[in-house]
């Protein structure tokens, strides 16, 4: 038989009883946790500096909640984790302010990084998010403070409805904030990963700078000619100090100086070399003159054709030179010496050679350590040292010649010794020759440290 337990009325009350006195002193669980986490806030939001005094009460009165409570004082427990949290959002109400301010100055500093590394063209997306969550945490705070500054003027204590409120706007604020600086940090790391893009765009205006380089530039337009090469080495240096924005409006004003000293000097070299180009065609008649009186008449008539397109070119060059088509007055130039020179090749004589500016190259190899100074060394300054080549844009040979030693052109660094081959000829150093040791007559090397023993 089953025993089946009869329980009174009186027991059921008596139960009840026990479990009403139990609920009346249950452990403070949802207090606790509430309590930790305003102070975690607290701690975040900078209270440790702004509010010192109060984030200290409420860790000191959470650890009373907790000596209370393993102590089986539930009640005890509650009333210090009540304490804390009053105190923890008196802490966040104190520091909540300065630090949102901390977190917008920061974003700011942040974005104005990013936009020096020209992140608003290199990294679009994540510069504009930046701005606009910077904006947003702006307009966020604005509102807090004037939570904050109505409540102030009631008089009275903050009520836990408007403490609630303004700390929530605030957050809203910083929380953005937060969010525009890993936007910007993005949009700056995303703009220097394209340096080196950036730095080979400066080819355009180096390729202009030696055109005008073979015009003559260095000395009929030294000015000009100075200032577009200082400008691409500025360039240079604003990027690879990661300021790319400022390197890249570096970049198109040393295209622009560079065009401005081809055209500078455009105009006096075309007039030599429309000199040179009279001087040949007129040697090259002369021949054609002599020739014409034992040549055979077959050969003359193919010669005449020659002189003839000779003088076409040199008609055509008087008249570019005279409508200021500089560039092409000096093409024309150059076609009347071509066919100059055809017609003293084929008449058996030399035509008049236009003069070289060009310095003789350097005889031998020299080596060059680079230098820890500002602004610092590059192959494009190496390069274009006096002691080397005196032309910049010669760095390519340098770099040809150490590509065991350089990983990337635009990255050297001091303390690196390179190489530096003559300024025409193989970039590849030739091998070094050992003499090979002098047998004797019974096989052995000589070897001149050797002790005489006789």
């Amino acid at each position: 038989m089953v025993n089946i337990r009869v329980i009174t009325k009186g027991a059921i009350i008596a139960i009840i009883g026990s479990f009403v006195m139990q609920c009346a002193s249950v452990a403070p669980v949802k207090e606790l946790s509430d309590a930790r986490q305003e102070i975690a806030l607290a701690e975040g939001e900078e209270a440790a500096q702004h509010a010192p005094d109060e984030l200290e009460a409420s860790q000191e009165s959470l650890v009373r909640a907790h000596d209370a409570l393993a102590a089986g004082e539930n009640d005890a427990a509650k009333t210090a984790a009540l304490a804390a949290d009053a105190s923890a959002t008196k802490a966040r109400l104190d520091s909540v302010g300065p630090y949102t301010e901390s977190m917008a100055k920061k974003a700011q500093e942040l974005i104005d990084q990013a936009e020096e590394a020209y992140a608003e063209k290199l990294a679009s997306d994540d510069f504009e998010s930046a701005k606009s969550l910077k904006e947003k945490g702006d307009t966020a705070q604005d509102t807090a403070k004037d939570t904050a500054a109505k409540a102030a003027d009631t008089g009275d204590a903050v009520t836990a409805i408007q403490s609630e409120q303004i700390l929530t706007e605030y957050r809203d604020s910083y929380q953005n904030y937060l969010q525009s600086q890993e936007a910007a940090s993005r949009a700056r790391a995303t703009a220097l990963a394209q340096k080196d893009e950036l730095l080979s765009s400066l080819s355009g205006a180096e390729s202009i700078l030696e055109k005008a380089r073979t015009y003559e530039a260095e000395k009929t337009a030294a000015e000009e000619y100075g200032a577009a090469q200082d400008e691409i080495q500025k360039a240079r240096d604003l990027i690879n100090d990661d300021k790319l924005k400022d390197g890249a409006m570096s970049i198109a004003k040393s295209e622009e100086l560079a065009r401005q000293a081809l055209e500078a000097a455009l105009p006096a070299y075309a007039k030599k070399r429309k000199a040179e180009a009279d001087l040949a065609v007129g040697g090259a008649k002369k021949s054609f003159t002599s020739y014409k009186r034992y040549g055979s008449k077959a050969e003359v008539q193919s010669i005449g054709e020659f002189v003839r397109a000779a003088d076409e070119a040199l008609v055509a060059s008087g008249k570019n030179l005279g409508d200021e088509n500089f560039e092409e007055s000096i093409s024309e130039s150059d076609e009347a010496i071509r066919l100059a020179s055809i017609i003293s090749e084929k008449t058996g004589t030399q035509v008049v050679k236009r003069e070289t500016t060009d310095e003789p190259s350097p005889e031998g190899w020299k080596t060059y350590k680079v230098q820890n100074r500002r602004p610092a060394d590059t192959l494009w300054r190496i390069s274009g040292l006096r002691q080397n080549y005196g032309n910049p844009f010669l760095w390519k040979r340098i770099y040809e010649a150490n590509k065991d030693k350089i990983k990337n052109p635009n990255l050297i660094f001091p303390g690196q010794v390179f190489d530096i081959p003559p300024k025409t000829g193989p970039v590849t150093k030739p091998a070094k020759t050992e003499e090979e040791p002098v047998e004797d007559m019974n096989g052995d090397s000589n070897n001149t440290d050797r002790e005489n023993v006789e």
